[in-house]
C-alpha cells in the first residue's frame, strides 16, 4: 500500500472511480496542450489512452490502481510539454526527455497495449474525449484500425517491458504474440537488458537478420517447384479438429495463397530495411516475415502429408512449435548482441574515466 503522503500525478482529482480519473487526467491534458498552444493527434491520444487501459489489465482498478498507471505518463502538464517539444509548429520552448515511443521517464511503450475503450480525442482546445471506434475493444476482443506504422508492429512483437504474451494486434482484430515477454519468461533475455531494443546492436547483425525469411522462402519455393507436378487439381486446405481434412481447394489456388503469405511480408520488411527505419522495427520485420513464411512453409508440408494419404496434424503441430521457436531465436540473439555492444560500450567510457582520473 502507498504512502498517501506522497504526491502522484492525479492526486488532486476527484475520487469519482477509475473513469472519472482518467476523464479528468485527459481533462487537465487538454488544458495544458491549449495553453501551450499545440494539438496533439488523434492517434497520440488513442494510444495513450490504450497504454492506460492496457497496464489497468490484471488489477482491481482501484482509485491507486488508476493514480499509478496515471503517475507512469507524469504530470499532465509536463506530459503536454513533452509534446510540445515534439512539435516543430509549437511555440513553446519546454525540454524534457520524454519519448513518445517508450514513454515518460518510464521505458514504457504507448502502443504496448490497444485495448483502450472505444474512446479518442475531440479538440483539445475544448478539452475532454468523445468516442471514437478506431482501436479498442468490442465484447473484450481488441481491434485496431488505425493506419499500421512499422513501430507499431515492432513494440506489439517484440516489447520486453510489457509481460503479457498475448498483446492486441497492430492492425485487425485479436491478439498476437509478444515474442520478449516469451523470452522474459524463459530467462532468455531481462526486461532492462536494452535501453532500446536493438538500438545498439550491429548493423550488420540487424541487416542480416532479413536473411532469414529469404532462407524460409527459398525453402517454400523449392519445395513447392519440386512437389507441384504430382499434386492433383483439388488438395486439402483445410482440417478439423479430429485431424481430417474438410476443406479442399484447387492446387493453384492453394499455392498462390502460400506464396502470398511468403512474398507480402517480406516485400514489406525489404522496405521496412531499405527505408532505414529504426533497428526495432527493421529486426521486428524480418521476424514478422519470417514466421509468416514459416506458416506458409508448415502448410504446404501438411498439404503433401495429406496428399501423399498420411493421418493427422503432426506436421502441423511440429510446425507451429517452429514458428515460435525460430523467430524467438532470431529477436533473441539480436537483442543479445546489443547488450552485449552495450556493456562493451559501458566498459570502455568506465575504463576511459577511470584512466583520465
Amino acid at each position: 500500500m502507498r504512502d498517501h503522503s506522497e504526491a502522484l500525478p492525479g492526486d488532486g482529482l476527484p475520487p469519482a472511480g477509475a473513469t472519472a480519473l482518467v476523464d479528468a487526467y485527459f481533462d487537465h491534458l487538454g488544458a495544458a496542450a491549449a495553453r501551450l498552444r499545440i494539438d496533439i493527434d488523434a492517434d497520440s491520444l488513442a494510444e495513450l489512452l490504450a497504454h492506460v487501459e492496457h497496464r489497468l489489465d490484471g488489477t482491481d482498478r482501484s482509485d491507486d490502481a488508476v493514480r499509478r498507471v496515471l503517475a507512469e505518463l507524469g504530470e499532465p502538464e509536463a506530459l503536454a510539454g513533452a509534446y510540445a517539444a515534439d512539435d516543430p509548429d509549437s511555440d513553446s520552448d519546454f525540454d524534457s526527455n520524454f519519448d513518445t515511443d517508450r514513454g515518460f521517464d518510464s521505458g514504457i511503450d504507448h502502443d504496448g497495449g490497444t485495448d483502450a475503450a472505444a474512446r479518442g480525442p475531440r479538440d483539445l482546445a475544448a478539452g475532454g474525449l468523445p468516442r471514437t471506434h478506431r482501436a479498442g475493444r468490442f465484447l473484450g476482443v481488441p481491434y485496431d484500425t488505425r493506419q499500421p506504422t512499422s513501430e507499431r508492429f515492432a513494440s506489439r512483437s517484440w516489447d520486453p517491458s510489457d509481460p503479457s504474451i498475448l498483446v492486441p494486434k497492430a492492425l485487425g482484430i485479436g491478439w498476437t504474440v509478444n515474442f520478449a515477454a516469451l523470452a522474459v519468461r524463459a530467462h532468455l533475455i531481462r526486461p532492462d537488458d536494452e535501453d532500446e531494443p536493438f538500438a545498439e546492436a550491429p548493423a550488420w547483425v540487424v541487416t542480416a537478420t532479413l536473411a532469414a525469411p529469404i532462407l524460409a522462402g527459398v525453402a517454400f519455393a523449392a519445395l513447392a517447384a519440386a512437389t507441384w507436378a504430382g499434386l492433383p487439381e483439388t488438395v486439402p486446405s483445410h482440417w478439423g479438429l479430429t485431424g481430417e481434412p474438410d476443406g479442399y481447394s484447387s492446387r493453384t489456388a492453394n499455392l498462390l495463397l502460400l506464396s502470398g503469405f511468403v512474398l507480402l511480408p517480406l516485400l514489406a520488411a525489404a522496405w521496412v530495411h531499405l527505408a532505414r527505419r529504426g533497428a526495432w522495427s527493421r529486426v521486428a520485420a524480418s521476424a514478422g516475415s519470417f514466421a509468416l513464411a514459416l506458416v506458409a512453409l508448415v502448410c504446404l508440408v501438411q498439404t503433401l502429408f495429406a496428399v501423399q494419404g498420411g493421418a493427422g496434424m503432426w506436421p502441423t503441430w511440429i510446425g507451429l512449435f517452429l514458428v515460435l521457436v525460430l523467430p524467438l531465436g532470431l529477436l533473441v540473439g539480436v537483442s543479445r548482441s546489443g547488450r552485449a555492444a552495450e556493456q562493451r560500450r559501458d566498459f570502455a567510457s568506465a575504463s576511459k574515466k577511470g584512466s583520465v582520473s
